[in-house]
């Protein structure tokens, strides 16, 4: 979430303009997950309010129009794409009593766990684990149709849903680069295949 407190590595997996390989010749589903921007608080090192979420930028509007069904958290304020429906399970992660605080208030302890373990809850929040749990059943049981579906939420959230389609676990969280306003590709033809992970916007 935050990038001074967690190591990243670049995690593109394709470059987004070139054409499918072989192995994704006839997917049955696209799964296009648009990563929002971060909220300004997230710049200055405070963690977002429940339910604070931005607006679908101009940016990314172009992105949703063609999808045949857009899911976006019940959180995020409604925009205009056809076939736009929100999803609960998209939620960012809960933050319990540490939403709206600022990272220096917080116990150099708890803040300190909270980065190493994944299975640690701020108090009445949620984990990483739990957010990858919650995810993970959700992309278990989406609908095979229509063949293509566009997600529009948190970079937590898309990146979850990356872990979650390879089968990984909380651990893998902070080892994948999924910053805002990327897009990320998933291909479903039995399995999930990971075809672009955090690719800028143009």
């Amino acid at each position: 979430m935050f990038s001074k407190l967690t190591r990243k590595v670049n995690h593109s997996l394709a470059d987004p303009t070139s054409p499918p390989h072989a192995g994704q010749q006839g997917v049955n589903q696209t799964l296009t997950c648009l990563a929002l921007p971060a909220p300004d608080c997230v710049r200055r090192g405070v963690f977002p309010m429940h339910g604070e979420t931005c607006p679908l930028p101009a940016s990314l509007a172009r992105h949703v129009m063609d999808a045949g069904q857009v899911l976006f958290p019940p959180t995020m304020p409604a925009f205009g794409a056809r076939h736009a429906m929100p999803e609960p399970a998209l939620r960012a992660p809960g933050m319990g009593t540490w939403a709206g605080q600022s990272l220096k208030d917080l116990s150099p302890a708890d803040l300190a766990r909270w980065i190493a373990d994944a299975g640690f809850a701020p108090p009445g929040g949620e984990s990483r684990t739990a957010h990858l749990h919650r995810v993970a059943r959700w992309l278990e049981t989406l609908s095979p149709t229509p063949a293509r579906v566009t997600v529009v939420a948190d970079a937590t959230v898309v990146r979850a849903i990356t872990v979650a389609a390879l089968g990984g676990t909380a651990a893998m969280l902070s080892r994948l680069d999924i910053a805002p306003l990327t897009r990320t590709c998933l291909t479903r033809h039995a399995t999930w295949r990971v075809a672009v992970s955090g690719a800028p916007l143009p």
